[in-house]
């Protein structure tokens, strides 16, 4: 069937305390979208439940590939980075419980810079810290103790992309302001990507989570492009942006919406209340309703060869909709053998490969490695 591509995107002190680009005109094609799948097979893991204290977890809190192609895992409960070659042999720790010199108690998020360096948001310990790949501290490179940048990801040189929730009393009335924007080195961004602002209920923690932490889902590749998407349940829109903010890149389709099962539905409502009781939430009743309806997209990433995947989120197996960088579908992928189990699967993708982690693991943590490195012939023949 043909379809329309157009082609051209804490919590405030945990809680408490428009849209960005350029001028230049997206390209649009029409093109015929895939459907035939292929699939994705996981070749390794690292974490065990119980045995050798560098691969058991505390808790994995985000996930990202090295410019050296090395695994950086931030297990928030251990305080620390752990990393891993490519094979998933452990290298070492970054950084420690305690309020020393380069320690961390409480990190609330973590990025591998294009430069190698690696940023660790920890507002108790005063902001983001820098380390070496080689694990030496560096310093402070953004001082805050509230109003965290969250969901880092790292970009190309000295930058990182991360949403932001500031709270403020504007003719008393609480108005929040919630921003995406490229970060090197500072408290303000030096590129806005999206931006808006809306009144701040305490009483309604479903809406501030909607519009704000869980709001877009977001990536960036080493050149400094940025891929980002709404959550929604009927629209199904990636946007692309330069390093600059401009608008390269669009990618739309045509989607049903799919009604969640009443067991999605309290076991989302069950694990997100659970969280955000263990980072320490304050300010607000906690008390979250999901969305009936899945979203459209829940993960997007783009592999060494250019090509831009999509998660499915209508799906709740590991689902991909690949597009080449012009935005033509080229096929649709699927890990194999996971099926529903994946529901709380986060993705990474990249070009090292994809990996993935549950952000509500039924008995232990633990990351699942897929290889994408080397060309696919049956994918190059679509």
């Amino acid at each position: 069937m043909m379809k329309k591509l157009i082609i051209a995107l804490a919590l405030a002190a945990v809680l408490i305390s428009g849209c960005g680009g350029g001028e230049s005109e997206p390209i649009s094609v029409d093109v015929q979208e895939i459907e035939e799948r292929v699939s994705i097979t996981i070749t390794d893991s690292i974490g065990v439940e119980i045995g050798d204290s560098n691969y058991v977890f505390a808790s994995i809190d985000a996930l990202a590939h090295g410019p050296d192609g090395n695994i950086y895992l931030l297990d928030r409960g251990a305080a620390c980075v752990r990393v891993y070659s490519p094979g998933g042999e452990f290298i070492r720790r970054i950084s420690r419980q305690g309020n020393g010199p380069g320690e961390i108690t409480a990190a609330f998020g973590m990025a591998v810079l294009g430069d190698g360096r690696i940023s660790i948001c920890a507002p108790m310990q005063g902001g983001i810290h820098n380390f070496l790949p080689d694990g030496e501290w560096e310093g402070l490179s953004a001082e805050f103790t509230n109003n965290p940048p969250m969901n880092m990801v790292g970009a190309d040189s000295n930058a990182y992309i991360a949403l932001k929730l500031t709270v403020d009393v504007v003719d008393g009335e609480l108005i929040s302001e919630f921003l995406i924007g490229r970060y090197e080195e500072d408290n303000e961004p030096s590129v806005l990507y999206y931006e808006t602002e809306f009144q701040f209920d305490p009483t309604d923690l479903t809406a501030i989570l909607n519009q704000s932490l869980f709001s877009h889902e977001f990536f960036a590749d080493r050149s400094g492009n940025v891929y980002l998407s709404q959550y929604s349940t009927v629209d199904y829109i990636v946007n692309v942006f330069d390093r600059d903010g401009n608008q390269i890149l669009q990618i739309e389709k045509d989607v049903a919406k799919v009604e969640k099962s009443p067991e999605e539905i309290q076991e989302e409502k069950t694990w997100m209340e659970t969280w955000l009781r263990s980072i320490g939430a304050q300010g607000v009743v906690i008390e979250y309703n999901p969305e009936p309806y899945r979203w459209t997209i829940t993960d997007i990433g783009c592999d060494g060869l250019g090509r831009i995947w999509v998660r499915r989120g209508t799906e709740l197996a590991p689902v991909f909709d690949v597009y080449d960088a012009q935005g033509n579908s080229l096929f649709v992928a699927e890990v194999e053998g996971i099926g529903d189990d994946a529901q709380f699967w986060d993705f990474v993708i990249d070009e090292y490969g994809i990996m993935a982690f549950s952000v509500n693991p039924d008995y232990y943590s633990k990351i699942w490695l897929m290889d994408i490195s080397e060309e696919n012939s049956e994918w190059e023949q679509m």
